[in-house]
């Protein structure tokens, strides 16, 4: 609808019978100036360094006038210097300062994030690429997903969730990779997580176990023998999102049968 829109406006105004052609896009030379200061003594006062005055101060020191400036990321109001932004219609040659105390210029080049390689399954740069493929599931690299029968699990942080999974916060941003320090956090709640997730796990294979005992002595059949470490009290603590249940496993002496209360 919208292209429809689009060719009857352009139809209407004549651009097609004209000949008009669009502008091309520009190439632009992005170049970074770093520690640029924030004021300026002038014959006027100290005054704040504004874009027009940038743009000033660079024809002067290179002959050549930006097509435009601007600042660069996120500045905070207090800070002495401020990093800006200089766009150039055609390549220049870094390497000069502006009012004789800011940092010397660089071409900007703009970071790419970390791709994600099923192969490994991790966050990583593709100029070394020497690690061993892994299990999508349990990330794993003595087997591959075709015969995993392990629990889902994060290689990257060890959380409960496939590796290509969006719940792994931990991964790389176009900012680059987290350090040592914020991945060592992030892996040691993944780790708790998956624990969590483990104990549910064995927690409702004792249910049904339970169940399945409880079925056989209601319709006459041999109870068979529990290990003790089943018998007596046990508890499971089963941590989801809003729900928690506490799964207590009773041995009755007397009867020789097991109940399961869910509290919810």
């Amino acid at each position: 609808m919208i292209v429809k829109l689009l060719s009857t406006s352009l139809a209407q105004g004549g651009l097609f019978l004209s000949g008009a052609k669009l502008e091309p896009a520009t190439q632009w030379t992005p170049l970074l100036i770093p520690t640029v200061p924030k004021t300026k003594n002038t014959l006027q006062g100290r005054k704040e360094i504004s874009k027009l005055m940038l743009a000033d101060e660079i024809e002067r020191v290179w002959s050549v006038r930006p097509e435009a400036v601007k600042l660069y990321a996120y500045q905070k109001p207090d800070a002495p210097h401020r990093t800006w932004l200089a766009l150039f219609t055609k390549s220049l040659k870094p390497g000069f300062r502006v009012f004789d105390e800011s940092g010397i210029f660089s071409i900007f080049k703009k970071q790419t994030p970390f791709e994600f390689y099923k192969r490994c399954n991790g966050h990583h740069s593709s100029k070394f690429y020497s690690r061993a493929p892994s299990c999508e599931n349990c990330g794993s690299t003595m087997h591959t997903q075709d015969v995993c029968i392990a629990a889902t699990r994060c290689r990257n942080c060890g959380g409960p969730h496939r590796s290509d999974s969006r719940k792994f916060l931990a991964r790389p941003t176009r900012h680059g990779a987290l350090t040592k320090e914020q991945l060592k956090v992030y892996r040691q709640a993944g780790d708790r997580k998956f624990q969590a997730a483990v104990r549910v796990r064995a927690a409702l294979e004792k249910a049904s176990e339970m169940e399945a005992l409880i079925g056989n002595s209601e319709n006459g059949n041999p109870v068979p023998e529990v290990n003790e470490t089943v018998a007596g009290s046990i508890e499971y603590w089963c941590t989801t999102k809003q729900v928690q249940n506490k799964i207590s496993l009773f041995n009755k002496s007397t009867e020789r049968s097991y109940v399961v209360i869910l509290f919810i």
